[in-house]
């Protein structure tokens, strides 16, 4: 007897249906343990250190799902494996991007030269990814 249709799903689809919802989870847990450690904790090294990962992590988990949709949109050729793991690597940087601008701002290093300098470096790094990406994969040319 075989399953009913309704039942039918495609592993890829709940694979990446999976990772943004455990990353929508961690960015929220993430989110509400770093309230929890502003409200009741007082400053510290240490916190500051533990609230700067609360920052990476929240920023990380909840705009990786934003990340996907959008390049879902913008690319259409690309498999669903690899626009959930860019989704998932361009959350990692907007995350690292936030926590950088925040380090900046504790350190008394804030300025829009740095801050354009860190979204270049990042930038940068990303297309190197990128670009590693693309030579691994096979070309699409036929010999003739």
């Amino acid at each position: 007897m075989t399953a009913p249709l309704a039942f039918h799903t495609n592993p890829i689809t709940m694979n990446s249906r999976l990772s943004i919802t455990i990353s929508l989870l961690v960015g929220a847990l993430a989110l509400a343990g770093l309230g929890a450690l502003v409200y009741s904790a007082p400053p510290s090294n240490a916190l500051t250190a533990l609230a700067l990962l609360l920052v990476l992590l929240a920023v990380t988990g909840l705009t990786a799902p934003f990340w996907r949709l959008l390049l879902r949109r913008i690319l259409s050729k690309r498999t669903d494996r690899e626009i959930t793991g860019m989704g998932l690597r361009f959350g990692l940087w907007s995350g690292v991007f936030a926590t950088g601008v925040i380090l900046l701002q504790v350190l008394g290093f804030m300025n829009q030269v740095l801050i354009l300098a860190l979204l270049a470096l990042l930038i940068m790094i990303e297309m190197l990814f990128q670009q590693n990406a693309d030579a691994k994969r096979p070309s699409r040319k036929t010999r003739r």
